[in-house]
């Protein structure tokens, strides 16, 4: 009474029975059911689906989890509406279709065999890393039966104006001395030589570590000072 006490079934079930057309549900109504969210229902609909609501949104009670069952176990859904969270691993034995972002924040270990569709990472750094020898490689492959070949875009998009010495592109082979320190003993730069609107010229260096760990330009390929023209460094010393 008054709402103290405990209700004990010493039963293997207990059944709700709806009548023909109707749904069966078992609501559990908190702190005298005055407010909004107070109210959780467990539902068998008609549909075969079993559902969870609450009734947050004052007018109805709004669905949470959806379970729509299916004769294949296998091909049953559940549906979870809003966020999920979890505080541990997430296994997921089959395949996982995600229809939206993935949104990641912190470090994460993805094991990714397929991705079909475009592929965008918002991020300053990734990484691929294995211990295997000749490993890891990164393939770029075209499978298509024409002439055109794979694409590897380095873009220096600003926002604003480009500038004279703009570098848009670097690639640097770095490995350990015999220090155990990590050198960078080769680098490949791409710059704005000249960036006048109709008269756009490039410079490419390769630099390499010179006796003393300092790179230094051993191949530089500049704009020249005419249309067609390009003026090649060789060497340096």
């Amino acid at each position: 009474p008054n709402g103290t006490g405990d209700l004990q079934v010493n039963s293997d079930r207990i059944k709700v029975r709806a009548t023909e057309g109707e749904s069966a549900a078992i609501m559990l109504a908190a702190d005298e059911q005055d407010d909004n969210g107070d109210s959780w229902t467990v539902k068998a609909n008609t549909n075969q689906t079993f559902v969870i609501q609450n009734d947050i949104s004052g007018s109805s009670d709004v669905t949470h989890v959806s379970i729509t069952p299916n004769a294949t176990v296998a091909n049953s859904t559940v549906d979870l509406i809003g966020h999920l969270n979890v505080g541990h691993d997430l296994d997921v034995t089959g395949d996982a279709v995600i229809d939206g972002n993935i949104a990641v924040d912190g470090t994460t270990n993805l094991d990714v065999t397929n991705i079909v569709g475009d592929f965008t990472a918002t991020s300053d750094t990734i990484t691929f890393q294995s211990a295997n020898t000749d490993d890891p490689l990164l393939y770029l492959k075209q499978t298509g039966n024409n002439t055109t070949a794979a694409r590897l875009y380095f873009v220096k998009d600003k926002g604003a104006a480009g500038a004279d010495n703009d570098e848009i592109g670097k690639i640097q082979f770095i490995a350990d001395n015999d220090a155990q320190e990590q050198i960078s003993f080769v680098k490949m730069i791409s710059t704005v030589s000249d960036a006048s609107d109709g008269a756009e010229g490039g410079k490419f260096q390769i630099q390499v570590a010179s006796h003393d760990g300092e790179l230094v330009d051993g191949l530089i390929i500049n704009d020249g000072s005419a249309e067609d023209e390009i003026d090649v460094t060789i060497g340096f010393g």
